[in-house]
C-alpha cells in the first residue's frame, strides 16, 4: 500500500494539503530522489532559550502558553528537540548579568535564570527527548582585559583556569535543575567585538582554553560525559578558523561538534570541506534569524514571507553539505523584536505583544515543512534538480518513509516530476514551500 502527502505553503496558503489541477502542464523541471545513496544522520531541529524568548512567552495567559509549547515540542508542532541556552545574560536580555561578580566561586549563583529554568521544565514535559547547547556570550567583566561585558575585550590569561571552573559549574548546577546539559560551546561568535556581551578568542586561544581547561577541570564536576563544541560563529572563514584550533593541543577527538551561524554569507560549500577533513564531527548551525530594520525596509518588516524563504533556502542548503542539526535562535520575541538591552532588534517564528497576543510567523511554517516530517535519525538521501529556480532536500526516515521539501523561490510557476510516483506531476507557484511525504 502507498500513502502519499503533499502540504504546501506560500503567501496566501498555510501548510494546505495539496489538490493536483484538472489540467497538468507538461513538466519544466525534472527532480530525482535515489533513497539507495545515503549521507549524514539527522540530530534534529530547536531554538534558543533566551531571556528575551522567556519573558515574551511569560506576556501569554496560561491557556495560551500550552498551546505554544505544544506548537514548538509536541510531534503535531514542530517537534524541536534540540535547545540553544546562553549562559549568563546576551543581547537578547532586558540587562547585562552574570553568574559570579567575583573570584569566589563558592558565590556562584544561578538564581537569576530561575524563569529559564521554570520554562525549561514545561518544555520537557511536553518533550522528553531535549537535547541542551550551553554557550556564554562573555565573562564576568572583572575576568576581562576591557573591564566590561560588553564590546568584547578579551578573558585575561590569569583568569583563565576559574573561568573554565565558573562555566562547569554553572552547567552543574543547571544540571541538577534538570536541564539536559550535553554540550558546551566555548564562546558565543568568538571573532565578533558587540556593542552586546561578546568577547574574542583566537582558533589557538579558544584550543588552549579547551583542551587546558575545560577538559583538565570537567571531572571535578563530574562532567565527564560532556561533550563540547568550538566556533559558533559564520561559514565564511570557517576552514580556516577550524583548521587553526586543531593546529593546538586541542584535536578533532577532543570535541563533538562544529557549530556555525548563517549570517555573513552563503559559502555552503565550506561545510563540504569540513565533513571532508573531520568526518566524525558533527555540523550543526546553532544561530540564525531575520534581523530587522523596522519601518524603514518592508523586506526587513515583521511578518514579510521572505523570511521563510530565507529560513527554506538556508536548511535546505546546510543539510545539502552535512549540516546534521538547525537551531533558529529565539523561541520567541515580542512585538517590537526584543526585548533586547542595546536594541538589536530581530523577528522570531513566533511574536508575542505584552497583552498576550501570539502570532506564528511565516517562518514557524517554513521550518514546519522540515521538522514536522523529517525526525531525529532520519538519513539524508541523494536527491537534485536540473533547474536552480527549483531547490530541495531529501530524507529517508527510521519508519523508511521519504521526505522531500521543495522550494520555489522564483517569480515562475514550474511543473515539476513527481519525484516518487512515475507519469504524476506537481505544479509549484512562485515563492512556494512544499513537502511531500510518501509511505510504501
Amino acid at each position: 500500500m502507498r500513502m502519499k502527502k503533499i502540504i504546501y505553503t506560500n503567501e496566501k496558503h498555510i501548510m494546505e494539503e495539496y489538490i493536483p489541477p484538472k489540467k497538468e502542464k507538461p513538466i519544466d523541471v525534472n527532480i530525482v530522489v535515489n533513497p539507495n545513496i545515503k549521507y549524514q544522520k539527522h540530530l534534529g531541529f530547536g531554538g534558543a532559550l533566551t531571556d528575551a524568548a522567556c519573558i515574551s512567552f511569560n506576556y501569554l495567559p496560561e491557556v495560551i502558553k500550552e498551546i505554544y509549547l505544544k506548537a514548538y515540542f509536541s510531534e503535531e508542532g514542530l517537534n524541536y528537540n534540540l535547545l540553544r541556552y546562553p549562559l549568563g545574560s546576551c543581547d537578547f536580555s532586558d540587562h547585562s548579568y552574570h553568574y559570579l561578580n567575583d573570584d569566589n566561586l563558592d558565590s556562584l549563583s544561578i538564581e537569576c535564570d530561575k524563569d529559564r529554568i521554570a520554562m525549561y521544565k514545561r518544555i520537557a514535559d511536553i518533550q522528553k527527548d531535549l537535547t541542551v547547547f550551553a554557550v556564554p556570550w562573555t565573562p564576568p567583566s572583572f575576568m576581562k582585559d576591557n573591564n566590561e561585558m560588553c564590546h568584547g575585550g578579551k578573558l585575561k590569561p590569569e583568569y583563565y583556569d576559574i573561568y573554565s571552573k565558573m562555566l562547569l559549574k554553572s552547567v552543574d548546577l543547571l544540571r541538577k535543575e534538570g536541564l539536559n546539559i550535553k554540550v558546551l560551546n566555548t564562546q558565543n561568535e568568538p571573532l565578533a567585538k558587540q556593542v552586546w556581551e561578546s568577547c574574542i578568542y583566537t582558533g589557538s586561544e579558544e584550543s588552549d582554553f579547551v583542551s587546558h581547561y575545560l577538559m583538565k577541570n570537567q571531572s571535578f564536576y563530574n562532567l565527564n560525559d560532556l561533550s563540547y563544541g568550538i566556533w559558533d560563529h559564520n561559514r565564511d572563514v570557517l576552514i580556516k578558523r577550524i583548521q587553526e584550533t586543531f593546529s593546538g593541543d586541542l584535536k578533532p577527538e577532543n570535541v563533538s561538534f562544529i557549530c556555525f551561524h548563517w549570517y555573513s554569507n552563503q559559502d555552503f560549500e565550506q561545510l563540504d570541506e569540513i565533513h571532508k577533513l573531520y568526518p566524525n564531527l558533527h555540523l550543526v548551525m546553532t544561530e540564525g534569524c531575520v534581523e530587522l530594520l523596522l519601518n524603514t525596509n518592508k523586506e526587513k518588516s515583521i511578518g514579510n514571507f521572505s523570511h521563510a524563504e530565507r529560513y527554506a533556502h538556508q536548511m535546505i542548503n546546510d543539510f545539502n553539505h552535512y549540516c546534521e542539526g538547525y537551531i533558529d535562535w529565539n523561541l520567541s520575541l515580542d512585538s517590537q523584536g526584543g526585548p533586547n538591552h542595546v536594541g538589536n532588534f530581530c523577528e522570531a517564528p513566533v511574536m508575542i505583544s505584552k497583552d498576550g497576543d501570539m502570532k506564528l510567523m511565516y517562518s514557524f511554517h517554513a521550518i514546519a515543512h522540515f521538522s514536522r516530517y523529517i525526525v531525529p535519525g532520519a538519513y539524508r538521501i541523494q536527491s537534485s534538480s536540473d533547474n536552480p529556480d527549483i531547490e530541495l532536500v531529501s530524507y529517508e526516515n527510521r519508519d523508511k518513509s521519504l521526505v522531500s521539501v521543495i522550494l520555489n523561490r522564483s517569480e515562475t510557476t514550474h511543473t515539476i516530476n513527481d519525484p516518487y510516483e512515475e507519469g504524476l506531476s506537481l505544479e509549484l507557484s512562485p515563492h512556494t514551500i512544499c513537502t511531500v511525504i510518501y509511505k510504501k
